[in-house]
């Protein structure tokens, strides 16, 4: 059962902003999935429910800006080759997914979000619209980004089914508070453009996301020069896909010129970038997220999938972004900490969902870490511990819309233990 009263956090650290002279230690009280109180000493008769403890520390929950839920079903399936050699293999088998297997993938997703502490995913998938209903049965945000790529789910229907499939995550979003609708061609190199544009026209009418994939590999960035003269994102702009009023997440970006950070930034475009995933696919190139970040763009960390990660835990990609930036640039200090935290909680939440701040008034969407363990302590620097040194497992409670989904490590929305038998149990049909 969700507890949905009012509740009432005692004597937490607060992180309102990833900067180290903003945090401070108080009560949060929550009424009606608002913020109503943040004081020393707030109080409220009868709360319904209590969290308390000196060693909690609470702060925006992250948003993975980009992943593919369902992909759960498939980790450790294909793992050590390259991209095409390993998406070869991965939508052979992704062929079977049909509605029971998107929402078992998307439930053992949601589990190992929640656990982690994630408050909401852009996922960019198809069956959007069963994958909306079971995030909404969890509690947890999503941006349902309806793909498109008329070669896949053909014996399904292909691209009027992937077009059927984005008028209904529309219409289940629309009955939401805690989805919205996105449409997602696949990418520039496996997309006619013609569709592509159509895509970009639907985001514009409906007035919704616009996500692609774009410069993972060195290849794909080869491809598109020797067809086109120029690479992905620099064409994706030639043609038009970026529209004004239109929010365009663009994911990996790992092979992309100075040129195209520029567009990214002119565009005000979010780049979901997945180092972990990178590294395994052995991309060989690194997000540019310094000048991104300079140029203007909203950079947001991501996983992308399980198939490829092959975990959903933004704690460790959090790590392991900050690691790559300065083994690849031979500059500790090129991208802090800090800077690594905003990405992971404010960064996403400032661009797609109004309201980003622990502050009163604001919507109660807060992950409560526990740093009562050897690994966070002692405090020097406590945004250090968490990007450096916490991991998914330190997540103690986890509040979406003020609702309490997870406390103490056990969720409330979903059947933990139903879930994991029947994963083990029905995959060997899957395969």
């Amino acid at each position: 059962m969700v507890i949905t009263m009012d509740l009432l956090i005692q004597d937490v650290m607060i992180i309102p902003e990833p900067d180290t002279t903003r945090i401070f230690r108080a009560n949060i009280v929550i009424e009606d999935n608002i913020i109503s109180t943040i004081a020393p000493n707030a109080k409220i008769p009868d709360p319904e429910f209590i969290l308390k403890g000196k060693s909690l520390v609470a702060l925006p929950p992250p948003i993975n800006s980009h992943t593919h839920l369902p992909m759960t079903l498939l980790r450790g399936y294909s793992d050590n080759k390259t991209l095409m050699d390993w998406l070869q293999t991965i939508w052979e088998i992704e062929g079977k997914f049909d509605a029971k297997w998107i929402e078992l993938g998307t439930r053992l997703a949601c589990l190992e979000m929640m656990k982690a502490g994630t408050g909401g995913a852009a996922d960019f998938y198809f069956h959007e619209s069963k994958i909306g209903n079971v995030l909404e049965e969890a509690g947890i945000r999503g941006w349902l980004g309806a793909g498109i790529l008329p070669s896949a789910f053909v014996d399904q229907g292909g691209y009027e089914f992937q077009l059927d499939e984005l008028k209904r995550a529309i219409e289940l979003a629309k009955g939401s508070s805690l989805l919205k609708a996105s449409i997602a061609p696949h990418s520039q190199i496996t997309v006619p453009e013609e569709i592509i544009l159509k895509a970009a026209d639907l985001a514009e009418s409906y007035q919704i996301p616009l996500m692609i994939h774009a410069s993972e590999t060195r290849k794909e960035v080869m491809d598109s020069e020797d067809k086109y003269g120029v690479p992905p994102v620099e064409r994706l702009d030639q043609i038009g896909f970026f529209r004004e009023g239109t929010k365009e997440i663009i994911a990996h970006c790992t092979w992309i010129t100075q040129r195209e950070v520029e567009i990214l930034g002119k565009h005000q475009a979010t780049v979901g970038w997945c180092p972990v995933s990178a590294q395994k696919l052995a991309y060989g190139g690194v997000t540019p997220v310094p000048e991104l970040r300079t140029a203007g763009a909203h950079v947001a960390l991501g996983t992308d999938g399980t198939a490829s990660n092959n975990t959903l835990d933004l704690w460790r990609e959090m790590r392991e972004a900050s690691n790559v930036i300065s083994a690849s640039r031979w500059d500790p200090a090129l991208y802090s900490a800090e800077q690594v935290l905003e990405d992971t909680c404010w960064s996403f939440r400032r661009n797609f969902h109004s309201e980003s701040l622990i502050k009163v008034g604001n919507q109660a969407d807060l992950v409560i870490l526990n740093f009562q363990a050897p690994h966070l302590q002692p405090l020097h620097n406590i945004i250090s511990n968490i990007v450096y040194a916490a991991n998914g497992s330190d997540v103690h409670s986890l509040i979406v819309n003020g609702k309490l989904l997870m406390n103490n490590r056990q969720i409330s929305t979903l059947n933990e233990t139903k879930i994991l038998e029947e994963t083990e149990d029905k995959i060997e049909e899957l395969l």
